[in-house]
């Protein structure tokens, strides 16, 4: 973020969190209840560029993302508060937003579609 530039965090009932290009985050108002997996998620969505295209900084900023958070503390809270499993859908909607695609969840899934189809056919066919 710019130095100044302030953040503005506007809570919601869905998903864990979501940067935008803006600088404004989105998340879960259940995650006042966990103040250190708050801190983390905010540090990690900062951490985003402003860019609102796809882009491979923000893909493998994703990727690490398990070994920034508290990975148990984040399972429990996503079983605590099942519509958090909103956040891993690739496309959901949303009356303000309409439809919200995640350019990185559709590229991280088919990249897993292609390896376990391509396992599949090789397994029947060798």
């Amino acid at each position: 973020m710019g130095v100044n530039q302030e953040l503005k965090i506007i809570h919601r009932s869905y998903g864990i969190a979501d940067r935008y290009d803006n600088g404004t985050i989105e998340i879960n108002k259940n995650l006042e209840k966990y103040p250190e997996l708050k801190s983390a998620i905010i540090r990690h969505e900062i951490k985003h560029t402003n860019n609102p295209r796809f882009n491979k900084k923000d893909f493998l900023h994703d990727l690490e993302a398990p070994e920034q958070l508290k990975l148990f503390t984040l399972i429990k809270f996503i079983f605590k508060h099942p519509l958090s499993l909103v956040q891993f859908l690739p496309a959901y909607y949303t009356r303000k937003k309409g439809l919200v695609l995640d350019l990185n969840l559709i590229v991280i899934y088919s990249v897993v579609l292609s390896v376990l189809s391509t396992g599949i056919v090789l397994g029947f066919v060798l």
